[in-house]
């Protein structure tokens, strides 16, 4: 056993309840949010995935740093969310960077394998229930014509900042920085329950529950045996650019 993975625990722990409710919460909150949002943007003509991209940097972000700077003001006598987020030990760029490259090649992977074999099958299973809103974030193809060049850029503004950068920073320390380390008296389960969570998060992509959970596990227990979030904070956000870069071309290309 590593010296990483004997590492006492420190933090609080919290009861498996709380941390279903903290790790849900922001994405039912996100999720509200398209619902309402998405179709006001359609009827004045705007491209209703600027509700899920804009809604990470108004809904998503607020929250989860917002509770972190709420607990550690409660906690430490400061608003810095960084005063309650774990597990940042510093670790060399030759072993950090490989790594992180690593984790975020095994997620593009298991997305490219998943939306190839098992993505439809899935989706044709979700209609009954889940709000068209966020099913139609599930076609992969703009119908009819294409936004103008000035909403093209708008979009991808919107989307790069908040759901390349600002977007997955603040889920790593939220999840892997805040959650994670409150759950580790389970051990090496901690990171596989912390994944699951994460994926039902994603309530605005939920055809791909099973692909996050599996993508994003390997970046937990990484996160979790070094205890260092710098992993997964590299990781998640090359995943996010490389995704985003995907998606593009797939918005745009007929």
């Amino acid at each position: 056993m590593t010296h990483s993975i004997s590492t006492n625990i420190t933090k609080p722990q919290h009861p498996v309840w709380l941390s279903i409710v903290l790790s849900i919460f922001p994405g039912v909150a996100l999720g509200v949010f398209i619902v309402a949002v998405a179709p006001v943007l359609k009827e004045w003509g705007l491209d209703p995935i600027f509700a899920l991209f804009g809604g990470i940097g108004l809904v998503i972000v607020p929250l989860e740093l917002g509770w972190l700077a709420i607990v550690a003001r409660r906690t430490t006598g400061s608003w810095s969310p960084l005063a309650v987020v774990s597990y940042r030990t510093k670790l060399p760029l030759r072993r950090l960077l490989p790594v992180a490259i690593g984790l975020a090649a095994w997620f593009l992977v298991t997305l490219i394998m998943w939306i190839a074999t098992l993505e439809g099958w899935v989706i044709d299973r979700l209609t009954s229930w889940v709000p068209g809103p966020i099913l139609q974030f599930a076609q992969t193809n703009v119908e009819g014509d294409l936004p103008s060049a000035g909403m093209i850029a708008a979009l991808v503004v919107i989307a790069f900042v908040f759901n390349g950068l600002i977007g997955p920073v603040t889920e790593e320390l939220y999840f892997r920085g805040y959650l994670l380390p409150r759950i580790d008296r389970y051990g090496a389960w901690a990171p596989v329950l912390g994944s699951l969570l994460f994926a039902v998060y994603h309530l605005w992509t939920p055809w791909r529950w099973g692909q996050i959970a599996l993508g994003f596990m390997p970046l937990a227990v990484a996160v979790w045996r070094t205890r260092s979030i710098y992993v997964s904070m590299i990781a998640h956000v090359t995943i996010n650019i490389v995704f985003l870069i995907m998606l593009m071309s797939s918005l745009f290309t007929a």
